[in-house]
């Protein structure tokens, strides 16, 4: 995973160099949004756990949505194609506990994703885009043990899986080079083989596939450059 960080970041530092050969113009944006998750195996797994412990007062909440935040860079030709390399952290997590403990686990992931998007008009001009997505979805989460009258005992969560997604999207532009900005799409996100680094502990689950897959949303601001031959 260290590895696809570093081509990531050296794609992301290719990037002024690609708008200074089409004489383009760069942005960024940060923002944050949210969107459903699929989860069909651990929210199945969810329901036998709380059906087999039912009126015991330890019940896991089911998994289906979070939330997300991160930013992307990119840079627009004068075709009025848009390139550009982004970041998403994909919030997720359930837990369960009674007057002995808690167990709790906290799905956070890593969504790193290479873009194209094609917009209706250029940058400074507000307007509707397409885009598409592809990538890595990198598990980052823990799992927490808690018991009365111990310290939490936590344990990584990792495991990594493909990153897919089609949107589409409107910048609103108050200023040529600051706007408002929005997608709505749907993402396939899923990592099959997740591990818990829990070998030695009894209680320790297998945790089953987690799913990141549906509809997506993500607003922010975006900040553009201006065009070199202006």
């Amino acid at each position: 995973m260290r590895k696809t960080i570093a081509v990531l970041t050296a794609a992301g530092m290719m990037i002024p160099l690609a708008t200074h050969a089409v004489n383009g113009r760069g942005w960024l944006m940060v923002g944050g949004g949210g969107g459903m998750y699929a989860m069909a195996d651990l929210n199945a797994e969810i329901d036998a756990i709380n059906a087999a412990y039912a009126g015991t007062g330890w019940s896991f909440r089911r998994v289906e949505q979070g939330r997300l935040f991160g930013g992307a860079m990119g840079f627009e030709t004068a075709g009025q194609w848009n390139f550009g390399l982004g970041f998403d952290r994909l919030d997720a997590g359930t837990q369960a506990s009674d007057g002995n403990g808690a167990l709790e686990y906290r799905f956070g992931a890593n969504a790193w994703r290479a873009f194209a998007e094609y917009a209706l008009k250029p940058i400074g001009r507000s307007a509707f885009f397409f885009g598409g997505v592809i990538g890595i979805l990198q598990e980052s989460g823990k799992q927490i043990e808690s018991a009365t009258g111990s310290a939490p005992v936590e344990y990584k969560i990792h495991g990594t899986g493909p990153l897919f997604e089609g949107h589409v999207g409107g910048n609103w532009w108050a200023t040529p080079t600051f706007a408002v900005t929005a997608t709505v799409g749907y993402r396939y996100a899923t990592v099959n083989e997740v591990k818990v680094e829990n070998p030695s502990s009894v209680s320790n689950r297998e945790v089953p596939s987690l799913d990141f897959s549906g509809p997506c949303a993500r607003v922010g601001i975006k900040v553009a450059t201006k065009r070199l031959s202006e």
